[in-house]
């Protein structure tokens, strides 16, 4: 029974001695969203050199430390960094040794609202090419935003502008009838909320794609027909109309003389109706092209010119 006893003491101090640090405060123990600046964590305990290494953490995404070092048995140092899109409060700190102890405060750090940093673009990609006339633009979340500026231009410097205007989240989608075929875009967003506004994002550009296509009438026509381009010739642009008697995959290409691939037209679902695609020919050459449409169980070549 004693040595039992002397067991169970034993492991109680063992206990004991691995979880005998704790952290009293960090130093300074608050920070702003898209700040980077030295802290410095003190521990009650004795235990910070008997471990070769620290990290310290805090529970959020978006701040974190770098470059800890050990000053002493009580006293550990670092960088902390804290993103534009932290969450805003109070976070737990929470260090760890290489031996795995873990050694936490509760509410030891608060993150105040910031200026937001710039947005990041991600769609259409930089540079994108072939882009629908109402392109689908994603850039990247940000909770504590209340308003997001966007501009698009086909100047550089947006010195005049195409598109100007404020939504409330990602994505947007531009509506038809603002972007013409065969032009290059640039386009930024910028950020706002309680405190300011944040500088522009880099800017991407993309390039709208040749051709475009109009819903003219949901109504069902009787068969599937592909009439000819007009006007024929042309010169640069045409058009071409198809009616389609039940919703299908449409493929509408056009190819050259020699069977190379000029323009694709549609690459797509649509539904039953009469539609019509717009062809900017404007950077090839003179001569015979054939367009060509593909459904299940439909398919038609019909022969355009081009005569600049």
């Amino acid at each position: 029974m004693r040595v039992f006893q002397y067991i169970l003491i034993a492991l109680i101090l063992t206990s004991g001695m691995l979880h005998s640090q704790s952290i009293s405060r960090v130093v300074p123990d608050t920070g702003r969203q898209s700040m980077t600046f030295p802290i410095t964590v003190y521990g009650l305990g004795t235990e910070f050199t008997l471990s070769p290494y620290f990290v310290i953490n805090f529970d959020s995404l978006g701040v974190g430390t770098n470059n800890v070092l050990i000053v002493n048995d009580t006293t550990l140092t670092g960088n902390i960094f804290i993103d534009g899109k932290a969450s805003y409060g109070f976070h737990r700190c929470i260090v760890a040794d290489e031996f795995s102890n873990i050694y936490t405060k509760d509410s030891a750090f608060f993150v105040y609202l910031g200026v937001p940093p710039p947005p990041v673009l991600l769609l259409p990609f930089d540079n994108a090419t072939n882009v629908l006339q109402t392109p689908y633009l994603l850039w990247d979340s940000n909770g504590y935003v209340t308003s997001f500026r966007i501009q698009v231009s086909m100047d550089s410097l947006f010195g005049s502008m195409t598109y100007d205007t404020v939504v409330a989240n990602t994505p947007l989608t531009i509506r038809p009838g603002v972007l013409s075929l065969n032009t290059k875009y640039f386009w930024r967003v910028n950020a706002t909320n309680s405190l300011g506004t944040s500088p522009w994002s880099t800017v991407f550009r993309f390039r709208v794609r040749t051709t475009g296509i109009t819903n003219l009438s949901e109504g069902i026509p009787e068969k599937f027909i592909l009439h000819q381009n007009y006007p024929n010739p042309f010169n640069p642009v045409t058009k071409f109309r198809f009616e389609l008697a039940r919703d299908n995959y449409v493929r509408m290409n056009v190819y050259d003389v020699s069977g190379k691939l000029c323009a694709e037209i549609v690459n797509g679902r649509l539904k039953a109706g009469i539609y019509e695609a717009l062809w900017n020919a404007e950077k090839f050459a003179s001569g015979i092209y054939f367009y060509t449409i593909e459904t299940e169980g439909f398919r038609e070549v019909k022969k355009a010119v081009l005569l600049k």
